[in-house]
């Protein structure tokens, strides 16, 4: 069992809040050999009868293209990880639940795929046409999930790529300790041996590695948390300081594209013309727009000091480790887990449970 911590970027934060657990990274084994064989004999069989790992799939993911199939979709791989088979969603909800101090019953799962990454370079000398048409995909863009929590298997062997591995932006100036080490520059994490599993929170900017040589193929869950665990607003406060990031690099595109418009090096600034200075203040103020008023050059200096990379990526990451002290609540804070039932079961309750639901359409009075 191999345990990665997050380094701290947040100097203002209270040290005692550093590591969380959701720093961090665990990679362990979660599959014996034999089961990850046939897992892979599983997955390969149903992708290349349904051409799955063929082309890049635009609809299983909102912001990238991937080349995956979602697990319910192979009946086979679905009894095999399943109750009759080697129960494997008690096996990797125990593991988060040992890792991250969550109970496994607040577990659920919001993705459950099988993802190939195969080196772009690896097409043979007289492929035929079909091999020619193939859409692979070769690396995964940096990306936070849907999910606080995320687990990758891998299920080739490690002998049968190069290059792969999980990639966190966090890790990049991380010392590499050794040639064997379990992380590899510029960060990639990188399990020694197929049925390895590495779990870590979703909310980490992580990505595929690229893959030089050979196929990758891992088994991939985006994990669901019960709100009860969580602090309410954190994420949100995350998501506004992200996007404030995304906004800097809009504009400082928008005055690049202009510098190549107007032929200037990257060392002027643009004739940048508010065309909507009909909505701003006319001579009747103090501040005067014509319809020809330009952004000033000092405001387009700032814009891009405000865009350069290193800083972005700077405040990104002291969001994400705010994000990741935050989040979670302390057991004690955690709310009651709500009664579920299962749908179409008779389930008896009192009149005091019945209170304020609303039965065939009116609402119950318990005084009926």
């Amino acid at each position: 069992h191999h345990t990665i911590a997050i380094p701290s970027f947040l100097t203002d934060g209270n040290d005692a809040s550093y590591p969380s657990l959701l720093h961090k990274i665990h990679v362990l084994p979660i599959l014996t050999a034999d089961e990850t064989s046939h897992l892979l004999d599983l997955a390969r069989t149903y992708a290349t009868e349904n051409q799955c790992w063929d082309q890049q799939d635009s609809s299983r993911h909102v912001s990238y293209n991937t080349v995956d199939f979602a697990i319910e979709e192979s009946d086979d791989i679905s009894s095999y990880l399943g109750k009759d088979g080697i129960q494997f969603q008690d096996r990797i909800f125990g593991a988060l639940s040992d890792a991250y101090g969550i109970d496994a019953d607040d577990f659920s799962f919001l993705d459950l795929f099988c993802a190939s990454y195969e080196a772009a370079n690896d097409e043979e000398d007289g492929a035929d046409e079909f091999e020619e048409e193939r859409n692979t995909m070769d690396r995964l863009e940096f990306h936070r999930d849907g999910s606080l929590l995320s687990f990758t298997v891998l299920l080739s062997s490690p002998d049968d790529f190069e290059g792969g591995g999980t990639i966190f932006d966090a890790l990049r100036d991380v010392v590499i300790e050794g040639d064997d080490s379990i992380i590899q520059s510029p960060g990639s994490i990188k399990p020694p041996k197929a049925g390895y599993a590495t779990l870590h929170s979703g909310k980490l900017l992580h990505g595929g590695h690229v893959v030089t040589q050979g196929q990758r193929v891992v088994l991939v869950g985006f994990v669901d948390v019960d709100e009860r665990n969580v602090k309410e607003g954190t994420l949100g406060d995350a998501t506004k300081e992200w996007g404030r990031n995304d906004v800097r690099l809009f504009w400082n595109k928008r005055r690049l594209e202009l510098l190549k418009q107007q032929r200037k090096g990257e060392d002027e600034q643009p004739k940048w013309i508010m065309r909507n200075w009909r909505y701003l203040p006319k001579n009747e103020c103090r501040s005067y727009f014509s319809p020809n008023s330009s952004i000033p050059e000092s405001i387009l200096e700032r814009m891009e000091q405000r865009a350069d990379m290193e800083k972005i990526r700077y405040r990104r990451l002291v969001t994400e480790d705010k994000l990741l002290r935050e989040i979670l609540l302390p057991k004690d804070d955690r709310k009651d887990r709500e009664a579920s039932y299962d749908e179409g079961a008779w389930t008896e309750v009192t009149g005091i449970d019945f209170d304020g639901l609303t039965v065939l359409g009116e609402e119950y009075d318990e005084e009926e």
